[in-house]
């Protein structure tokens, strides 16, 4: 009976030490995904922080303005008569939706017409470059030009 007890006694002590060592196993595992998660929670709120910058931009920008009034602040902001592809890769930054469109060009075009349309973006004519600058209404002089400041802006 005592060979038995100590059989007993030595199968339960391998037990307890095979418990002990998933138990320091789990542990570990459980302090590694802990520091993942933390590494992820900070992560996140990163992103958090530079998507509340993205939806309320320091500059006013609103993303339910029509395309034709982004396409004015743009212009505006830059403070000078600006073409149209220069015009496209500022508006790629802040507008997801235009980097799905086939083309850019002709979608942005569209709108810069009906901009001037209503005049609500005067084109300038530079010659010997290709394709228009676009300028705000209050830019251009009675005769229909730049004044010598705007134009050194552009060159």
């Amino acid at each position: 009976m005592d060979k038995n007890i100590q059989k007993e006694t030595f199968h339960l002590e391998f037990t307890i030490k095979k418990l002990k060592k998933k138990l320091e196993d789990k542990q570990k595992e459980l302090e590694n995904v802990t520091l993942q998660l933390n590494q992820a929670l900070s992560d996140n709120e990163k992103l958090n922080r530079k998507i509340r910058k993205y939806e309320k931009p320091k500059d006013e920008y609103d993303y339910s303005w029509s395309w034709i009034s982004k396409i004015v602040f743009i212009v505006a902001q830059a403070k000078k008569p600006l073409r149209s592809a220069e015009i496209i890769p500022i508006l790629r930054v802040r507008e997801p939706d235009l980097n799905l469109k086939a083309s850019k060009e002709k979608f942005l075009s569209a709108f810069l017409n009906v901009a001037m349309r209503h005049q609500r973006l005067i084109p300038y004519k530079l010659k010997g470059v290709r394709g228009n600058y676009y300028c705000l209404p209050e830019w251009i002089n009675e005769e229909g030009e730049l004044p010598p400041d705007m134009k050194k802006q552009i060159y």
